[in-house]
Formats: structure tokens, C-alpha cells, sequence
């Protein structure tokens, strides 16, 4: 159990601090729309347990200070390999739904 509230964005160190920060800020629905899982949420799970069971060195970030995360797709240089795809209702968290997400890839050269 955390000894302070999560207020805002800097408060956040781990995905249940960000969690809880989008419960406190999201409308109800929009919150459990984003995070709720399909059917009997076994996938869900399984993700949770799998990166539950990762044990992070702490040095394992050392010298850092100059990464480069490009890579070439389907002969095109990107500069960070996310996968971005329209999901459906993406209007309930931005204006512009889909346009959004495909500005802020091409914004960030993915």
C-alpha cells in the first residue's frame, strides 16, 4: 500500500500508481473502458503474472544515455517500433480519435 496519494503525473513510479492517477482522473466509463479486458481477462492475467515474475537489476540501465530504438519495417526506417492500430471508440480519449494516434506516430517518426 502506497504511504502517499497519487496526485499527479510525477507521483507515478509504477503501473498501479498510473492506474490509479487514470481512475481518479478519467470519467467512470472512459476509465473502465480503457481498463477493462476482454471476456474472462485470461490474456490480461497471464501479462500481469508474466511481468510480475521479471526481476529488474537495477543496473540494468546503465549507460543509457544514447539509445537508438530504430529499425527498418517493411524497408522504412522508424524511429521507435510501436505498434499502433484503431481500436474503436478512440474518440472518448481525444477529439480526433484514430487521426490522433496516427499524428502523434508520424510526430515521433513511428
Amino acid at each position: 500500500m502506497r504511504r502517499f496519494p497519487v496526485r499527479r503525473l510525477s507521483d507515478c513510479h509504477t503501473v498501479d500508481d498510473f492506474r490509479e492517477l487514470a481512475r481518479k482522473k478519467l470519467p467512470y466509463p472512459v476509465f473502465h473502458y480503457i481498463d477493462g479486458a476482454a471476456d474472462d481477462e485470461v490474456t490480461r492475467n497471464r501479462n500481469t503474472q508474466a511481468y510480475e515474475d521479471c526481476d529488474l537489476v537495477p543496473n540494468v540501465l546503465a549507460g543509457v544515455a544514447d539509445i537508438d530504438m530504430s529499425t527498418t519495417l517493411m524497408g522504412r526506417r522508424i524511429d521507435m517500433p510501436l505498434f499502433l492500430s484503431p481500436t474503436a471508440l478512440q474518440r472518448l480519449f481525444h477529439w480526433r480519435g484514430e487521426k490522433a494516434v496516427g499524428a502523434a506516430a508520424e510526430k515521433f517518426g513511428t
